[in-house]
Order: C-alpha cells, then structure tokens, then sequence
C-alpha cells in the first residue's frame, strides 16, 4: 500500500460530470456489464449441471464400489477408499463450478469499476491500493488493531489537491469478531503546507470519550460552535486552537455533517495534520463497489447514482478545505 502522493497520477484531473452525461456513460456501461454478467452465468449454469450430474453418478459409483469391495470382498479399507474417490471428485467437480463466479466478480473489478471510475469524474482505480500504515499511525484517530485490510481504492486530482479513498477495515486477530472499523478511509494533500498543527473533528462519541483522557491529552478543545445541533455534532480538538479556528468554518462542519448523514448519518472523524493531509475516516458498512449477485439483472444505476452522490459530497468537503489553502497561500 502506497501513500497517496507517491501513487497519484499527477494528469489524472477529476471532474464533476453532469447528470446527463453520467446517465448516458452509465447506461452504456450497464448494458456491456450486463452483456458479461449473462455469459458467467450461462458459464456457471453449464458447469453446475455437469458437476451435479456428473457429481451424483461418481458418488453412486463410490457407494456401488463401497458396498461390493465391504459386502463382497470384505475389506473395508478398499471399501472406504472407493467411497472417498466418488465423494472427492464430486467435491472437485462442485469446485470448478464455483470458479466461474469468483471469476465473475474478478472480471468485475478488472473491467468494469477502472470504467465506473472513469465516469465518476477521471478516478484512476486500484482493486487493492489504500493509505499506507505509516501515513495512517500519524492521523491520531486509528484505533489499536491487529489486521488492516485496504481495497478498492480510487485516486486523481481534484482542482490540483491530490484525493484518495478506499474500503478499509480494522480488525483483531484473536477469534472471530466484528471489525473494530469498516467504512472509507480518505487521504486528502494540499499542494502547499498550509494547515498549522494538528487538528482532529469528531462526531465519535465513544471514541472521543475513551480517547480525550490518553491518546489525545496534548489537544484542547476549541470551543467551536455553530448554534446548528446537526453541525455542532463535532468535537474539535486541536494543539493550536487559535489556528483551528480560522479554518473549522460553520461552512465545513455543515459539509463534514452532510456527508454524514449520506454515509448512513455515520459517525464521522476528520484529522488535519502534517501541514497538509487531511484524513477522513467515514464507519460505512455497505459494500459500494462489490458484484451484483450474478443471478440479479443489472438493469438499473440506482447504485452507481448513490456512489456519485457519495462521492461529490466528498469532493465538497475538499472543497472548502481548498478554498482555505488558496486564501492562506494569498495571505
């Protein structure tokens, strides 16, 4: 995994596409993924009916085998070695059957999200890409964790700020339990330094209330606040409040609160530190960019159009932190 200003490609501008000609790309992709997805399953369909049938007869035949060699011959270990065979080239027979839909949902990432990705605004997409650990242990906000799992990453340029976002999850490794985190992780660079300090804003209640008291004893809190319920959602805290407070705007904690509330009025946290990374790590359970179940006609882009919704409310927090850099730059 690559930190974002190592990975970006530089000509890669994103764009906001319009409504209508998102719709018209979209179709076309759509009705091409649909094209595919009705050739795996022709592909699965054939092969599920000969590894049933060709399954079932091996199995009688292992039990035909087992019954003769143990009845008649009386040795049962030949017996048994008969019934295992039937069920072992039933059980690879079931095996082939089921690589045609991983390689479905290969096919998907390999071909139609680097396009979706395209259409989205210009995004450059990496299936197993994400923010390096190094860049990560500096935001401040990552929870302890044993296992850190990245995909689906997509990166480029938005107005010359470098921007990326992947599917992430944290997870401990002792038995199975649910994710300490699942949800995006987003790398936000300014071209110049410009942010003093080390900021974080958080609508984390449990986190805020585990964390003020150790990892984040060097932060005071700044006192921010909107009168707005929804926006005063956040904590701010920072090691230079004076300076957090000339940019933590009621117009950014408004856009960090819309993009909240799209990702499933998610408890949200933003870090603004190293002079110019912005880090915003969003809990989201849903799977954005996974494959359809190949069973489900692909007849609709309801999902694609959540992704762009998604996405622009993204773009529009970038947004105000860009206007901030270009203002401190002039200043």
């Amino acid at each position: 995994m690559s930190e974002l200003h190592q990975t970006t490609d530089h000509s890669n501008e994103i764009t906001c596409p319009s409504d209508q000609r998102f719709t018209e790309d979209m179709d076309a992709l759509i009705r091409e993924a649909e094209h595919v997805r009705l050739r795996f399953m022709r592909t699965m369909r054939g092969r599920g009916f000969i590894a049933m049938s060709v399954g079932l007869i091996s199995i009688m035949a292992g039990a035909g085998g087992f019954g003769w060699l143990f009845l008649v011959e009386t040795d049962l270990v030949k017996g048994l070695a008969a019934l295992a065979l039937g069920v072992a080239i039933a059980a690879m027979l079931h095996f082939w059957s089921a690589q045609s839909l991983k390689a479905y949902k290969k096919d998907y990432k390999s071909r139609f999200l680097p396009r979706m990705a395209k259409v989205l605004g210009g995004f450059k997409y990496h299936p197993a890409r994400g923010i390096s650990r190094k860049l990560l242990a500096k935001t401040g906000v990552i929870p302890p964790h044993d296992v850190y799992e990245a995909e689906d990453c997509f990166m480029g340029r938005y107005k010359g700020v470098k921007v990326l976002f992947s599917e992430a999850r944290l997870k401990n490794k002792k038995g199975y339990v649910e994710p300490i985190f699942d949800g995006l992780f987003v790398l936000v660079e300014i071209p110049q330094p410009v942010l003093k300090g080390h900021t974080i804003i958080s609508a984390n209640k449990t986190m805020l209330r585990e964390w003020r008291n150790s990892r984040w004893q060097s932060l005071q809190d700044t006192g921010i606040q909107t009168g707005n319920l929804s926006w005063d959602r956040f904590a701010i805290l920072s090691d230079q409040p004076a300076e957090a407070q000339q940019f933590v705007t009621e117009n950014l904690l408004k856009e960090l609160a819309e993009a909240a509330d799209i990702f499933n009025e998610s408890e949200l946290t933003a870090a603004l530190f190293g002079q110019k990374f912005i880090f915003m790590m969003i809990p989201y359970d849903a799977d954005m960019f996974e494959a359809s179940d190949i069973q489900i006609p692909i007849t609709t882009k309801q999902h694609a159009m959540r992704c762009k919704k998604e996405i622009e409310q993204l773009l529009e927090v970038i947004d105000v932190f860009g206007l901030y850099g270009q203002s401190s730059k002039s200043a």
